[in-house]
């Protein structure tokens, strides 16, 4: 187990260990880790030296601040390989994902005892972000319903958009859709 806490993200090495840690309170493990992969025997594992530091960028820049603020959790998913997006969003073999978890740069987070909502706004309010999402948070199911999106570039890469935006249910589409701002499912 290597302590790599104090190694620069851009300088983080190609093949860090699961066990090695990457900040406070996380270790390298985490940001691939997926309950989903391990069910369907996908490996998940990140492709390029550019994931590695763009997740560990996100770690201790989005989800060391959580831990900080919010205590203890283990991010839901950070990095996706395509096989593992495919799986996850019934996709065919031959489709290719563009979504910032394939790139290192994006989490998924519900921290117990933590209203999703209250999460969403507080990044917002004290973090930097490309995208921050508050997904599926209906308040009829309860305050930790839903989890919140949080993605991340990394310096040297585009601009960060600060882009707010909810996944809910649209009820006259029958369908969820995004939308504008950070909000409850009506």
């Amino acid at each position: 187990m290597a302590d790599l806490r104090r190694t620069r993200w851009d300088r983080f090495p190609r093949r860090p260990q699961p066990e090695d840690r990457v900040s406070t309170n996380f270790w390298f493990g985490e940001l691939n880790r997926s309950d989903l992969a391990d069910r369907l025997g996908i490996r998940n594992s990140f492709t390029s030296v550019k994931q590695v530091r763009a997740a560990v960028y996100l770690c201790r820049n989005v989800l060391q601040p959580m831990r900080d603020e919010f205590g203890a959790f283990s991010p839901n998913s950070v990095y996706r390989c395509q096989a593992l997006e495919r799986a996850l969003k019934k996709k065919p073999a031959n489709w290719s994902s563009s979504s910032q978890h394939t790139a290192g740069e994006a989490c998924d987070v519900t921290i117990p005892g933590v209203a999703t909502l209250e999460l969403a706004q507080w990044v917002a309010r004290n973090l930097e972000f490309d995208q921050l999402i508050c997904e599926c948070y209906d308040p009829a199911k309860g305050p930790s319903s839903g989890w919140v999106h949080v993605s991340l570039r990394p310096p040297g890469t585009r601009d960060n958009r600060r882009q707010l935006l909810s996944y809910i249910f649209d009820q006259d589409r029958r369908s969820y859709v995004y939308v504008d701002g950070l909000r409850a499912m009506a």
